[in-house]
């Protein structure tokens, strides 16, 4: 008796080339579906201008990082659509306090606002932000969001407005525009104003 072979590898492999090709297609529409979604046209890049950092008693360049550190403090911002995240470490051996009550956010026209952090932010208690403490050595991470962006739409919904405009040309004016975080700390009994100033370094279309 004769054995027959059937060989079903080209079955398979045109399987695998269409299957392959409709997930291909599939994240296609995902992608263009969300690009439709999303409502920015323009992204934007941000640099630390302030403090200015000298290194062996050279002025460094913007910190594209929006870092910055001395004895007491390292911070770093991440600047997002709405919100400014940002992670302190406290350096010292002594415990460190934010005071929110006194901290603000300056625009790019000069206006300062009172800010909220992530505790308040979707409360009844945005304007009573209280003190944070950080522990000697530890850090923590919040964010700021500056209070007039929040807006109150009913129950258990609020909506946070961008921080700045990107959704249409105009957006391009802001391109070299500074705005600033002012932070105290206190430490020790000490109160110190950190002043941190960005800038819009470049406006790119998405």
């Amino acid at each position: 008796m004769q054995t027959i072979f059937i060989d079903n590898s080209h079955q398979s492999g045109i399987r695998g080339i269409l299957f392959f090709s409709l997930f291909a297609v599939h994240n296609l529409l995902f992608l263009i579906s969300c690009a439709e979604i999303s409502p920015y046209k323009y992204h934007n890049t941000y640099a630390l201008v302030e403090p200015v950092v000298h290194k062996n008693g050279i002025k460094q360049p913007p910190n594209y990082y929006r870092e910055f550190e001395d004895d007491k403090i390292l911070i770093k911002f991440t600047i997002k659509d709405k919100k400014i995240f940002f992670r302190l470490k406290n350096k010292t051996d002594k415990e460190l306090t934010i005071l929110w009550d006194r901290l603000n956010f300056v625009d790019t026209k000069g206006a300062s606002h009172k800010v909220v952090g992530f505790d308040n932010l979707f409360t009844e208690k945005q304007d009573k932000q209280p003190l944070q403490r950080i522990n000697a050595k530890r850090e923590i991470n919040n964010l700021i969001v500056p209070l007039e962006n929040i807006e109150f739409i009913e129950e258990w919904t609020w909506y946070v407005r961008p921080l700045f405009n990107r959704t249409d040309d105009l957006a391009l004016r802001n391109r070299g525009k500074t705005f600033s975080i002012s932070m105290p700390i206190e430490i020790d009994g000490e109160t110190i104003n950190y002043h941190y100033k960005f800038r819009i370094e470049n406006i790119v279309p998405l």
